[in-house]
């Protein structure tokens, strides 16, 4: 497994295990249980995003491209490294989630938590605010919105002052602050999916 994937997928990993379950070695306490997942349909799009994903921990960048898809139906979200290489199929269907990840990755991709992400920075605020009851406190603000646990800052995402939607160009920055790790995903190209239309079904998870 060449260094770049490794450590693109160990940090990936990392981040989300000690944000969820905590992690004594990374001196993080324990973290909350995972936020409430949504169902697909609730987005309101029917959109596919290609994608750029810089996750930013330690003074490192690490870079992976995303293809992100949401529809009525599901949310699919794979992801590459730079050369082409997939490393990672997640899809979620009702309240199934199926994972497919490279045999090079050793360590499992935290699906669900991925997903939480996704939904946090491009749901509707409204959807949000009915999903996210206590303990969780999710708030919107401008050009950014944040996610409480109770009354700690857990996650706060920004918006670039030209953001309006998923759409290409766009760009936003998740900030995780229990691990002082920044996650920015910029938009490439984006394609309307409605009307049968669909992802590409090359990319389905275990395939």
């Amino acid at each position: 497994m060449p260094d770049r994937l490794s450590m693109l997928c160990r940090v990936l990993v990392l981040t989300a295990m000690a944000a969820l379950a905590g992690c004594q070695t990374l001196g993080v306490h324990r973290g909350p249980a995972t936020p409430p997942l949504l169902e697909p349909g609730s987005s309101g799009l029917s959109v596919q995003l290609n994608q750029r994903m810089t996750l930013q921990m330690d003074g490192r960048k690490h870079h992976m491209m995303v293809v992100a898809s949401f529809t009525p139906e599901q949310t699919r979200m794979t992801g590459f490294t730079l050369t082409g290489q997939r490393l990672m199929d997640i899809v979620h269907e009702g309240d199934d989630i199926r994972r497919w990840q490279s045999d090079k990755v050793k360590r499992e991709i935290p699906a669900r938590w991925l997903l939480s992400q996704l939904q946090l920075a491009y749901w509707p605020a409204e959807v949000l605010q009915a999903a996210y009851t206590g303990p969780w406190v999710f708030a919107q603000g401008d050009r950014q919105r944040s996610l409480r646990l109770e009354d700690e800052l857990l996650v706060m995402v920004k918006y670039a002052a030209d953001f309006d939607g998923p759409g290409a160009g766009s760009e936003l920055t998740i900030t995780h602050h229990r691990m002082a790790l920044e996650m920015t995903i910029e938009t490439l190209k984006i394609k309307d999916v409605t009307a049968g239309s669909g992802p590409d079904s090359n990319h389905e998870a275990g395939q």
